[in-house]
């Protein structure tokens, strides 16, 4: 088992979680802000006030093509067996309506395609008592896509960065899983304009039933970033996007949820500055206000110090900004204007991973990130306001494999975890399947356990591995004890855990995703 880390750096954590600054003599940022959000967090083990253990599925597609289908997986990592019901909506209502159990220490999958032939179909999953956890994988000929259920439903729905460049196809799916008709309005904003077609104003999805809505309707076509936000005027939703990058510099498929609620931080333990690697993060802000956005880089060396000294990001009330990490420290330089970078982005690195900075070969700083992975932060000091996206392309076997991810907020209160749990892992070894970022000032350790007939019990090749103050690492799963199992991940710091699976169908590449946090 290789493992990889990148050299870490002091980490201040201000309040409670805190924002990363990076080096010495950097500008302290204000101290982050929690509103109260009604206790809505993402999709979590045991998450706070979902005690109806209710689990709302993204949806995935079924129109009977070839190599398109999904399904979905409940996982049992406690030693009582779990009963519960499901159903798969399609636009027609409900299709399938059954009971299921999950032995101890075992899963249960649900196969969706084998019931419905409708073009997208939603699975809800009721969990007596609310133990267990529920994802789901969409198949596609583009390649495979994981993505957590959701905890609960939401009258406000958001999507930062739909894409409709070329061939590309973005389609909203929308699920109603309650006895009453949802009225929903829509409304999308670009770099330069937002519009609320009257066609999408009180928009009705039926009871127990899936809609779906290709973005093109919406008058939104050849457009490098597209948000929309959706809104129930009457009853709550799950919105989620279904994204088929088919040009523009793009190849995937992507089927994942959307915010729930506007924050105001988004955390990203993946970020990648290499040959080739085309890293960009959509800022969305639905609100009337204009607001502005710090973003901080995490996991750097010391070199690096004056990264985090740019000025904020401003992004305009109803627009989306895209945000290029590689460009110039100055945040306005470094969007992407018409789908390309500013024409003054620097990309050139001066320090790579591993180099010697010893304390009598310092290097000079640089505000230009270095080679190799690093974290990345947005916040906002004003109500929270915006939804965040990162779309991450990167050159492999010839081709090109394109993920994107929504961040991660903190819980309302504060809380991150430092126990993450996946129940749809590689079934075949991976490297570099796991990317952790240690948020705290502290040395830490991390743990894999595999669960097993008889339990968790920790994967000696993975027990007790190193991860410094501030720092990333990745992790491969290529012991055959852990493929195809249900895995925790745990530290003895707070952390966030991104996965980075294999797209399967004989596509090379990864699908990032997150792993579902373990409430505390």
């Amino acid at each position: 088992m290789s493992r990889r880390s990148l050299p870490g750096l002091v980490v201040i954590v201000l309040g409670l979680i805190g924002l990363v600054v990076v080096g010495r003599d950097v500008a302290e940022p204000p101290p982050p802000f929690f509103a109260s959000t009604g206790g809505t967090w993402m999709p979590a083990v045991g998450a706070s006030g979902a005690l109806t253990g209710s689990w709302y599925c993204p949806g995935v597609p079924t129109d009977g093509s070839d190599g398109v289908g999904g399904e979905v997986v409940v996982s049992n990592g406690e030693a009582a067996q779990i009963v519960g019901r499901y159903q798969i909506l399609t636009k027609d209502g409900v299709v399938a309506d059954e009971r299921f159990t999950v032995g101890s220490w075992s899963q249960t999958f649900i196969d969706v395609d084998a019931v419905s032939d409708a073009d997208f179909a939603s699975v809800v999953v009721e969990v007596e008592g609310g133990a267990g956890f529920v994802e789901q994988v969409a198949r596609h000929p583009l390649g495979d896509s994981v993505a957590a259920c959701s905890n609960d439903t939401s009258p406000r729905w958001y999507v930062a960065s739909g894409y409709t460049l070329e061939n590309s196809v973005e389609t909203l799916v929308l699920t109603n899983p309650f006895d009453e008709s949802v009225v929903a309005d829509l409304r999308f904003s670009t770099q330069n304009r937002q519009s609320q077609p009257d066609r999408f104003r009180g928009f009705i999805v039926p009871p127990r039933s899936v809609q779906t809505i290709p973005i093109a309707e919406l008058g939104a076509r050849d457009e490098p970033v597209i948000a929309v936000t959706v809104e129930a005027t009457a009853g709550r939703l799950v919105v989620a996007r279904a994204q088929e990058y088919r040009g523009g510099g793009r190849f995937w498929y992507d089927v994942s949820l959307g915010a729930p609620e506007l924050r105001d931080q988004w955390w990203f333990a993946d970020g990648e500055v290499a040959d080739g690697v085309d890293e960009t993060y959509s800022i969305y802000n639905p609100t009337d206000e204009e607001v502005e956005v710090t973003v901080f880089f995490g996991g750097l060396p010391l070199s690096a110090s004056t990264v985090n000294e740019g000025d904020p990001i401003v992004v305009p009330p109803l627009r989306v900004v895209v945000f290029d990490p590689t460009g110039s420290n100055s945040a306005g330089d470094s969007a992407v204007v018409d789908g390309e970078p500013a024409a003054d982005a620097v990309t050139d690195t001066t320090l790579a991973p591993g180099a010697d900075d010893g304390f009598g070969e310092f290097p000079a700083p640089t505000i230009d990130l270095p080679e190799g992975r690093h974290a990345t932060v947005f916040s906002t000091l004003s109500q929270p306001s915006i939804v965040v996206d990162r779309v991450i392309t990167r050159p492999v076997a010839g081709s090109i494999a394109t993920s994107v991810v929504m961040g991660a907020p903190p819980r309302p209160d504060g809380f991150v975890a430092n126990t993450w749990r996946m129940g749809v892992g590689p079934t075949e070894p991976t490297e570099r399947a796991l990317v952790i970022y240690n948020i705290d000032q502290a040395e830490a350790t991390v743990t894999v356990s595999v669960i097993g007939p008889d339990g968790p019990s920790a994967v000696p090749s993975l027990s007790d591995i190193a991860l410094p103050s501030g720092s990333i690492i990745t992790i491969d799963l290529v012991d055959s004890d852990v493929l195809g199992r249900e895995l925790i991940v745990t530290s003895t710091s707070r952390v966030f855990i991104e996965r980075l699976l294999p797209r399967n169908n004989d596509l090379p590449g990864r699908s990032g995703s997150w792993l579902l946090p373990v409430s505390g």
